[in-house]
């Protein structure tokens, strides 16, 4: 004859550990979720930052294009003002007083 208690305390030691399990998967999906949110921001701001480097390379040469290491600015001046472009968006507006 089998003992009743014996396989209820079996039962729940292995579900608690099925629970515990499972919220160890849960906690680590979660981690693993935040750090690549965190790695795409920071690869968005590199990109943001060397595009800045190029434009002051830009600026600072004379040129009205530059292309380096794939990123490539175009520089308006008209009027006292500096517009600096990136894939026709506006990256940086001066204006001189």
């Amino acid at each position: 004859m089998v003992n009743i208690k014996r396989q209820k305390l079996k039962a729940y030691i292995l579900l608690e550990s099925l629970i515990a399990l499972g919220l160890l998967a849960m906690i680590t999906s979660i981690v693993l979720g935040e750090i690549d949110k965190n790695r795409q921001f920071m690869q968005e701001s590199l990109r943001q930052q060397e595009v800045l480097n190029v434009a002051t390379m830009a600026v600072q040469t004379g040129q009205n294009h530059l292309k380096m290491n794939g990123i490539e600015v175009e520089i308006i001046k008209k009027d006292g003002e500096v517009y600096v472009y990136e894939a026709k968006t506006e990256i940086l507006h001066v204006k001189k007083d």
